[in-house]
């Protein structure tokens, strides 16, 4: 049984959130791409559109890096209430990383429908001709974000234990079984 608090799950809420703004953050990617492709920007525009992906990625990367001490001003007593789990904090984010697979799963079943009559009527309208001009633009942007948010919803609900344990790992340098384990 393990010990958790009001700190711990909080901690893993904050990082939860993170991850989700971060992953909503890639999906402007595709329109930015392709705006900037066919020079629709110009001068200081880009600058601006380049801090308004980077400013946001950095505040989300001390999110991150200090969510505990996030956690700590949001809490009076930390360590209040306590109680017992059988979950390890380390579950709770795999756990929190697969409900963000679903909430984007769930975004492109939604936005898949209207995208493929989209797709039939820019097909019937643009026969023989080029997609990567004119009506088909905001299609393709959409396309593109359709499917990088469907290989997040992948990733994520699929993988989501074992991201918790890349973070783990990444953060303490071992995995939390190999804590309990005898050197050889």
């Amino acid at each position: 049984m393990t010990r958790t608090n009001a700190y711990t799950l909080l901690c893993v809420a904050i990082r939860a959130v993170v991850v989700w703004f971060f992953a909503s953050l890639l999906l402007t990617l595709p329109g930015i791409l392709l705006g900037g492709r066919n020079g629709g920007y110009e001068g200081g525009v880009v600058w601006l559109i380049v801090g308004a992906v980077l400013f946001p990625a950095v505040m989300l990367g001390l999110a991150w890096l200090f969510a505990d001490k996030l956690a700590r001003l949001a809490l009076a007593r930390p360590q209040e209430p306590v109680f017992d789990s059988r979950i390890e904090a380390n579950a709770w984010l795999g756990l929190a990383f697969s409900i963000i697979g679903a909430y984007f799963l769930f975004q492109v079943l939604r936005d898949a429908v209207p995208l493929l009559v989209q797709w039939i009527m820019l097909s019937r309208a643009t026969a023989g001709s080029l997609w990567l001009e004119g009506d088909s633009q905001p299609f393709l942007i959409n396309a593109a974000s359709l499917v990088i948010e469907a290989v997040l919803a992948g990733i994520f609900l699929l993988q989501g234990p074992g991201l918790a344990r890349l973070v783990h790992r990444w953060r303490y340098g071992r995995q939390p079984d190999e804590q309990h384990q005898a050197p050889e």
